[in-house]
C-alpha cells in the first residue's frame, strides 16, 4: 500500500459524492475539492479514498484528520493506509492529530490500537453531534498497531 500527496480536486470531490461518504460528511464533493486543495492540508490519498490533514497551528505540530473512504477501501485498505499515512506525519515535525467521531456514523471512530485518545464529550454541531478523539506522536509510537508493525519488519 502506498499512499501518495493527490491535490486534484476532482477527485477527491468523487470520492465525496460516493453515495456511502456523502450522507455522512456534512459538506458538498465542492467544499470537501476546495478543502484537499488548500495549502494548509496534507491531502495523502489510497487507491478508494483518503485521509485529508489539515494543519491547526501554522507550524505544523497539529493537524486535524478528515478521512473519506468509499465501501471499496474500507477495511484493509484503510487499515494499511492510515498506518502509513501516520508514519509520514509523524516522521516530520507533527506532535498531534485531533479527529472528530460522528454519533451516527460507527466508522468515524478512530482505532484505539493506533494510541488515539477520547478528549471530549459530544457536542451538537452544524454538522452533528460530535466528539474529539486525539492521536500524540507519543501514543502513536508506543501503539500496539506500531509495535505489530516493527515485528513483522524483523
Amino acid at each position: 500500500m502506498a499512499v501518495r500527496i493527490e491535490r486534484d480536486g476532482a477527485w477527491w470531490a468523487r470520492v465525496a459524492a460516493h453515495e456511502a461518504v456523502a450522507a455522512h460528511i456534512g459538506v458538498s464533493p465542492a467544499e470537501v475539492a476546495l478543502f484537499a486543495c488548500d495549502q494548509r492540508v496534507v491531502p495523502l490519498a489510497a487507491e478508494h479514498g483518503g485521509f485529508l490533514f489539515r494543519n491547526l497551528d501554522g507550524l505544523g505540530f497539529v493537524f486535524e484528520l478528515h478521512t473519506l473512504f468509499t465501501p471499496e477501501g474500507w477495511g484493509r485498505e484503510v487499515a494499511a493506509a492510515s498506518h502509513e499515512a501516520f508514519r509520514l506525519m509523524f516522521g516530520g515535525r507533527t506532535s498531534a492529530i485531533v479527529t472528530h467521531e460522528q454519533r451516527d456514523w460507527w466508522r468515524s471512530v478512530p482505532p484505539k490500537s493506533h494510541g488515539w485518545t477520547l478528549a471530549g464529550d459530544w457536542r451538537e454541531t452544524p454538522v452533528g453531534e460530535l466528539r474529539m478523539w486525539i492521536l500524540t506522536l507519543s501514543a502513536w509510537a508506543a501503539s500496539p498497531a506500531v509495535k505489530r508493525s516493527a515485528r513483522r519488519c524483523h
